[in-house]
């Protein structure tokens, strides 16, 4: 799975390689790179529709990604951070949230980037493998778009038990929500029409749990399956 700038990178440099295996071929020159350059474009759509959107093992950066939390209202007070965590050994995204909650449990910290490419394709789910650390279990994905009023939500819970898990969000299952709360008459959603995706924090202002403090979630990817 590539981001928009990844994906830019990784196609040049894909093509300079074609370019390099192919100069050796004499007259069968042009017609090797014909070939070549339509197997990398065909990865590429392959890659933007469908499988994995962000694999946060392999990333460059996460500099496509930026925080959109509770401080955009004038009483908010709660920070988000996605980073990218590198070691020797691994390498994984990492979420870091701090909520501080008004009187009535509102807060949420959050981070959004716009999708690779249209999704042309009709996935069931949306999978990430993740692990929640900290104060925090509670977590959502959202999805954006640049001709729909509504954000479309789903919000799933992490155990805080050290370990990593595979959550699986279905399609059918994200809700239309207006300024935090949902929208029932709202058509249901269409991701071909959505742009951005986003990964949030929140206290719980219309649940029947509020959470605050400090936490984390480890991200390895989210996928479309």
């Amino acid at each position: 799975g590539i981001n928009a700038e990844y994906g830019k990178q990784w196609y040049q440099r894909r093509v300079r390689e074609a370019v390099v295996s192919t100069q050796s071929t004499g007259p069968h020159f042009h017609l090797n790179m014909m070939y070549s350059l339509l197997a990398i474009s065909a990865a590429l759509l392959a890659m933007g529709s469908a499988g994995t959107l962000f694999d946060f093992t392999t990333l460059p950066n996460v500099d496509g990604w930026k925080e959109v939390s509770d401080t955009v209202r004038t009483p908010g007070k709660s920070k988000g951070v996605l980073t990218l965590q590198k070691t020797q050994l691994f390498q994984r995204g990492v979420f870091f949230a701090m909520l501080n909650p008004q009187p009535n449990g509102a807060c949420f910290a959050g981070s959004v980037t716009r999708l690779p490419t249209t999704i042309t394709s009709n996935p069931s789910s949306v999978q990430l493998k993740v692990r929640a650390q900290g104060e925090l279990s509670h977590w959502k994905v959202y999805f954006n778009s640049d001709t729909v009023k509504y954000n479309y939500e789903q919000k799933f819970e992490c155990p805080l038990n050290g370990q990593f898990v595979v959550v699986d969000l279905p399609i059918s299952d994200f809700k239309a929500y207006y300024h935090g709360a949902e929208q029932p008459d709202a058509p249901v959603m269409d991701l071909a029409n959505m742009t951005e995706i986003g990964i949030q924090g929140y206290g719980g202002v219309y649940a029947t749990y509020k959470q605050a403090g400090a936490g984390s979630l480890e991200i390895d990817y989210i996928s479309l399956v």
